[in-house]
């Protein structure tokens, strides 16, 4: 389980709700089925209108995946990669040939198999950076879901506000009754603000971040291939690639830093 994702949803849940309570706030009182019906239904229609299908039933992993912790060691694959440097510079580019069936990664197999194979060095390039682009682009599209949906969401909460007030305001034989009917007409925009802050939004930017991990793997992959296939000695690919894993530290205490 994705730790953080847990915590950051109960963490919010309980500051948003704890701080109403805290006001003298009722729980009941946020509970409108009508606005959250509006809300959700319309920003689902919407995104369903904006995004193609193909894209939309991916929706179900995607929530799984972002609460699945999925760890990407970077250190292991760089001591694998100066591994099979080591063995291609004693026994030659032929001997990973047996090697490569042990891989688990596809891509860091595929990779070797073409160096084995002969390919030549621009080509195998082009087909590794073709296929990371495929990813980072798929990738892309399936945070972009969340996106519309964030985007979305809070008009969608106004919308709903505005329609119980054309509502309200078309009888007002019982002005007693006004304040309930007025508060409850805003919870509409509150869970339109709520749910594209606390769930669209920070899905998209989850998303992102796995993205960039298997990325950072996958460049990681592809530069050792190409440096194995080149004939560098394994301490300068060791030093080459470790590279990738300091940048990936730099831009984790600069997010953590804000």
């Amino acid at each position: 389980m994705d730790i953080a994702t847990i915590l950051g949803l109960i963490i919010a849940t309980v500051g948003i709700l704890g701080g109403y309570m805290i006001e003298g706030g009722s729980l009941l009182g946020l509970i409108s089925l009508a606005s959250a019906l509006i809300v959700l239904g319309a920003t689902i229609g919407a995104t369903f209108i904006s995004m193609p299908i193909r894209e939309l039933k991916e929706v179900p992993k995607l929530l799984k995946l972002v609460l699945i912790e999925i760890n990407y060691d970077y250190s292991a694959l760089i001591d694998k990669i100066t591994e099979l440097a080591t063995i291609a510079r004693k026994e030659g580019i032929l001997a990973l040939e047996p090697l490569a069936q042990q891989v688990d990664n596809k891509f860091l197999a595929n990779g070797i198999m073409m160096v084995v194979d002969g390919m030549d060095k621009e080509a195998a390039k082009s087909i590794m950076e073709a296929e990371i682009n495929s990813v980072q682009e798929r990738h892309g599209q399936r945070a972009k879901i969340f996106e519309v949906a964030g985007g979305y969401c809070p008009t969608m909460g106004i919308l709903g506000t505005v329609m119980s007030m054309v509502s309200i305001l078309k009888d007002l034989s019982d002005p007693g009754s006004l304040g309930p009917k007025i508060a409850m007409a805003f919870t509409a925009t509150l869970y339109g603000v709520g749910f594209a802050n606390v769930f669209f939004f920070p899905i998209a930017e989850k998303l992102k971040s796995k993205s960039h991990q298997e990325l950072i793997y996958m460049e990681i992959c592809m530069e050792g291939i190409l440096s194995i296939q080149a004939g560098e000695s394994p301490k300068i690919i060791t030093e080459k690639l470790m590279v990738f894993t300091n940048q990936t530290k730099k831009t984790s205490e600069v997010a953590e830093n804000g």
